[in-house]
């Protein structure tokens, strides 16, 4: 009974909440902007309370029967503590308990933005060298597909350095007309004959295109070719994306406020 009461209220909440969008009747319309809102910021106290209780009772389980690197478990337990008690117990000033967690030269204050502050820019600082491996072995040309990110990855990083902006028109001509050859190499079998029109290639198109007067577009300035990459293609993949997240988010949605997702209560 428990179990089925559980699954009404979440169906029941859900068809409410997916009508107010739809139907225009103040006290529903209220409700749906300020009640639920209300109930939302409660039912996360009570789950973040339930998360403290979760923490402690981890660590503690893992440093009574020392199991691998407990003693990491201790110093997060310490630092708990001691947030708690500066945050809870004692404020470091003459405020009252509260107002302190925001003012300048309370302890908790002093804590928070020369302990907690610093070691959250060092996890980001780290995590710059996991991105730049995973760059490293994303950008290895295995495919079509991985020639193209390594070509854009490339020109992003020039485009976005003072140095990109110095590139003359001529030289950015002579940075695509390679990357066609490396694109293409595999389809010459005699490699002296594919030298050869490279050489040409690199002498007779900065002469044609000169003579043309086409130097001047946005094509061969780097920086500018970078922002039609953030504009066109990379904006075209993030909201196909994210119309992706949308369609999976609303299939989700629709099993649980139905009953058919099971995972929301433990199953």
């Amino acid at each position: 009974m428990k179990r089925q009461l559980a699954y009404f209220l979440v169906i029941f909440i859900g068809f409410l909440t997916l009508s107010g969008h739809f139907i225009n009747y103040s006290p529903l319309n209220n409700f749906i902007d300020n009640d639920a809102t209300q109930w939302f910021d409660i039912i996360s106290g009570f789950a973040a309370f339930l998360g403290v209780v979760n923490l402690l009772q981890l660590h503690l389980n893992k440093i009574s029967q020392k199991k691998d690197n407990w003693r990491y478990s201790i110093i997060t337990l310490l630092g708990f503590l001691i947030m708690i008690f500066f945050g809870f117990i004692y404020n470091g000033s003459s405020v009252a308990l509260g107002p302190h967690l925001k003012k300048e030269g309370s302890a908790f204050y002093w804590m928070f933005q020369n302990i907690y502050l610093p070691l959250g820019a060092t996890m980001f600082a780290l995590l710059a060298f996991f991105v730049a491996s995973a760059s490293y072995r994303a950008f290895k040309i295995r495919n079509f597909e991985a020639t193209l990110l390594l070509i854009s990855g490339v020109f992003l990083m020039i485009g976005r350095v003072p140095i990109g902006q110095l590139i003359p028109w001529w030289m950015s001509l002579e940075i695509y007309i390679c990357l066609l050859f490396a694109l293409i190499a595999n389809r010459f079998k005699d490699k002296k004959k594919m030298l050869t029109l490279l050489t040409l290639s690199l002498l007779i198109f900065p002469i044609l295109i000169f003579s043309l007067n086409l130097h001047d577009l946005a094509l061969f300035k780097i920086p500018n070719l970078q922002e039609w990459i953030m504009d066109v293609p990379a904006t075209a993949g993030s909201r196909a994306i994210m119309i992706g997240i949308a369609l999976g988010t609303i299939a989700q949605s629709y099993r649980i406020i139905t009953g058919r997702e099971k995972s929301i209560l433990g199953d």
